[in-house]
């Protein structure tokens, strides 16, 4: 038998983890893989459609993550100082907008009463799904501190 070189193995095992090197570390893809059912919501009033998380997305509550998102406007929610809203889209393309789903927004609450900077930024929380209360977003982050000004 034909003994293998020992750079080979070290080649191989480098061409190996570069797809995991290059893959997406965007959250928000995960987080749109979210499926939609209709069901009567006492508090509304009506049928609304409810979330069914994926594996993925239920693996991630209660875990920190870190999303980069844009700004929602206060206005589109009441102006709130005690929390913000963001959205994997600019605030022209947002779900308020619609020209995306309610999977693409999220809401924030900072661990600090000082709101976040620039219109684009990195935040890094706690977060919580929200698969039944149709008053807060699917999305909640918990604790967020801004870790940079976006990509």
């Amino acid at each position: 038998m034909r003994k293998i070189p020992y750079q080979f193995l070290i080649i191989l095992l480098v061409l190996s983890a570069l797809p995991l090197a290059f893959a997406s570390t965007n959250i928000w893809e995960t987080l749109f893989k979210v499926k939609w059912y209709k069901k009567y919501s006492e508090v509304m009033k009506e049928e609304i459609e409810f979330p069914i998380f994926s594996p993925e997305i239920k693996a991630l509550d209660g875990k920190e993550i870190t999303v980069t998102g844009y700004l929602v406007p206060s206005e589109m929610y009441g102006g709130d100082t005690n929390y913000c809203i963001i959205s994997a889209y600019p605030a022209s393309n947002c779900f308020f907008c619609g020209q995306a789903g309610p999977e693409s927004v999220m809401e924030v609450y900072p661990q600090k009463k000082k709101m976040f900077q620039g219109s684009k930024f990195t935040l890094k929380g706690r977060l919580k799904l929200n698969p039944n209360d149709p008053d807060h977003l699917i999305y909640i982050l918990e604790d967020a501190v801004q870790i940079g000004s976006g990509q």
